[in-house]
Order: structure tokens, then sequence, then C-alpha cells
């Protein structure tokens, strides 16, 4: 116990440990310690490069997306324009008929098995009536409180984010386009209803597993779309109470009150955005640090994001640098022997020195001989004790053989 109580108390006075260990601490020290700090600071700098590199990746990947999703929606306003132009449908908004109707729903039955991309078409009048629809259950239904019909009718086109249908209960976008006669007066709409599955496919694209997850936010902050069903029609910030009761007024998204994921920091910089750019923040829905890079959709008020963990990007430099650590641990220990060994020639002859200089005080001068190896310093400090020894010795025997004599001259008389 008095041992084990004196091996602690010298832990805390390095200067009682034995050369050996201080000498062992001090090259691992000075080899080591540098490998580490070298390896932590390119670690470091790496990371920050790899994190700007992939942001980049994102935000190019959030444009692309954004592109190909306003070449589409492109494409779909230009039938849409084709269709509010046509003069027979400017003729059967001015004066419907039975007969005009069964012409008007076969051309438009035309146009949607010419586009896949369009879910079906309606002409409305002025009182929002859908006087004639490709989808059956569409027909003859009022759509007066829908925005598009609204924005018709003060003759502006207008296309909405991606909505609930209030008939098919199905996500997609509407077009509407008013129709005028020949005096720019608005007799009618004419409305495509764009199926949301081909932009869908457009977003999805991006994905990668759960670690790198597109989205599509509208004016407001809303995820119009996200591969998670569960984050579809949700806000990144609590919307204002206007906002609120004007979504639940149009019946847009068949929800009574839109709830938040509260994502501040994307919302401060995604919601409105007019250039592409990229944002690092926290995932309240993953639980995990991200990184997103964000794009608007060119002629329309969505934004599109792409948003990815830190770890799936970082992981192989962490990786890398594990495996370097790994190294690091396995030089250490080669490094830690080959110290001892080296530390052990040096405190070795100290520790003969020392053993010989015990001898030497309890006058043991064949123990005190040491046997010389080396020719450094220590092995000439060796080459001088026993240099000294002969000397201690020679000198002992000359004072020794004086009493000898000494004590015989004085018996000689007797």
């Amino acid at each position: 116990r008095g041992r084990v109580a004196r091996f602690a108390r010298s832990l805390w006075r390095p200067g009682s440990w034995p050369i050996a260990v201080k000498l062992t601490l001090a090259m691992m020290a000075t080899a080591l310690l540098p490998m580490m700090i070298v390896a932590y600071y390119n670690f470091e700098r790496t990371q920050e490069h790899l994190t700007a590199v992939e942001l980049r990746n994102l935000e190019q990947l959030a444009q692309s997306t954004a592109g190909r999703v306003s070449q589409l929606l492109g494409d779909s306003r230009n039938l849409a324009d084709y269709v509010g132009t046509d003069e027979d449908f400017v003729a059967y908004l001015k004066k419907p008929a039975r007969d005009g109707t069964a012409l008007t729903l076969a051309k438009l039955n035309t146009l949607v098995k010419a586009n896949p991309d369009i879910q079906f078409t309606m002409v409305m009048d002025t009182a929002g009536n859908a006087l004639v629809a490709t989808d059956p259950n569409v027909m003859g239904k009022n759509f007066k409180f829908r925005e598009y019909f609204r924005q018709a009718m003060e003759g502006r086109p207008f296309m909405t984010g991606i909505i609930v249908g209030a008939v098919a209960g199905a996500a997609g976008v509407f077009y509407s386009r008013p129709v005028f006669d020949a005096n720019e007066t608005v007799i009618g709409a004419v409305v495509m209803r764009i199926k949301a599955d081909p932009i869908g496919r457009i977003l999805a694209s991006a994905k990668v597993g759960n670690d790198r997850l597109p989205f599509l936010i509208d004016n407001h902050g809303v995820i119009v779309w996200h591969p998670d069903e569960k984050m579809m029609f949700k806000s990144l910030v609590p919307l204002e109470q206007e906002v609120q009761d004007e979504i639940a007024a149009d019946q847009r998204f068949r929800r009574a009150r839109i709830d938040a994921v509260n994502q501040p920091r994307l919302a401060a910089v995604m919601k409105g955005a007019k250039q592409r750019g990229n944002v690092s923040y926290y995932s309240s829905a993953t639980q995990r640090e991200e990184i997103a890079g964000y794009a608007p959709v060119p002629g329309h008020d969505w934004v599109v994001g792409v948003s990815e963990s830190r770890d799936y990007f970082a992981a192989p430099l962490e990786r890398m640098f594990q495996n370097v650590l790994y190294s690091v641990v396995l030089v250490g220990a080669v490094f830690l022997f080959l110290a001892f060994l080296f530390a052990r020639s040096i405190v070795k002859p100290i520790e003969q020195l020392t053993a010989a200089a015990h001898a030497l005080k309890s006058g043991d001068y064949e123990r005190a001989h040491i046997a010389v190896r080396s020719g450094d310093e220590i092995g000439q400090l060796a080459r001088t004790f026993n240099v000294m020894i002969d000397v201690l010795r020679q000198r002992e025997r000359e004072r020794a053989g004086r009493r000898a004599v000494s004590l015989g001259y004085e018996k000689e008389p007797d």
C-alpha cells in the first residue's frame, strides 16, 4: 500500500520520474505531436474546402432542376395560351350551345391526349362554371372561389403553385388564361390542370437515398413538393393569419390550417429568392446538421431546394482521418518501443555507474568495475570511473603496504 501511495505521489512530480520514462515521453511528443497537429489542421482545411465545393454543387443541382421545372411549366403555359386564343373557344364562350359543347369537348380531349402531362382542361364562363371539361367529375361545377379564376376574370393569366384539386383530391398545377372577345372584354377563361407527377419526377431525380432530399416551396414558404409526404403542404415558418385565411378560403391544399416545420434559417434565404444560393442549418425534421442549395424557378415564384446532411459528404473524409489516426497509433506504438529501447540504452549505463558507485562505497572494487561497450560520453565517463577505481585500488595497496612496513619496522627490535 505504501509503494502504491508513493507511486501515485510520484506521478504528480515529473521531476521524480525515471529518466527512461522522461526520455521516452519527450521523444514521443517530439515525433508524434507535430504529426497530429498537422493531420488535424489538414483535416479542418480539407473539410472547409469540401463543404464549399459541395455547397456549389448543390446550388448547381438546384438551378438545373429549377430550369427543367420551368421548361415543363412553360410548355404547358404555351399550350394554354394557344387554347385561350383559339377562335372556336372564343366563339363558343360568346354563345354557349349544346352542339358547341360537344365540339369544344372533342377538341379539348384531343389536346389532352396529345400531352400526357395535362390531367384535364376546362372552359369556364364568367360565373365560374365549368361549361366544358375533359374530366366528367369537373363538368358543371363552380370554381369561382379559386384564385386562378379570379385572376382570369381580372384579365390576367395566372399559374398556381402545386395545389390539391377540389374534386379529384390529387396534387397539380392550374394555369388559367382569360378569353377576350373582339372588344377586349373578358368572356370566360380556359383552365388547364397540369399533373404534379412530372414535376415530382424532375425533383426526385436529385434525390439520393435519405441523404440528399430535393423539395419545392411556393412564394409563402409552403412546401408544395417533398419526397416525404409528411412534409407536404407545411410551411417553413408559421404563416401570418391573413395568409392562413387566404389558403383556407380558396381550399388550395384542402386543409383548414398550414402547420410549420420551424426552419427560420431556410425561410430567410429561400422565401422569395431571386437568385441561387446556399445555406447551412439544423434540420428539425431529420435532427441533424444539413446544408442546402437553392434556386428560383424562372418565370414563377417557386424555389427549388436540395438539402444534404453534412455526414453524407464528410463521411469519406472522416474515414480517411480515422485511418490517419490508426496509422499514427500504429507508428506511435512502434516508435514507443524503439524510443524505450533507445532510452534504456542511455539509462542502463547510468544505472551501472550508480551500482558501481555503491559497490565502491562499500569497498568492493571488483563489483565496482564497469564493462565499457560504447564510445559515447557515458562510455568515456565509465572509463574514467574505471581509471578512478584503479587509482583508488592502487592507492589502497600503497597505503596497505606502508602500513605493513610501518608495523613490521616497529616489531623488528623484539
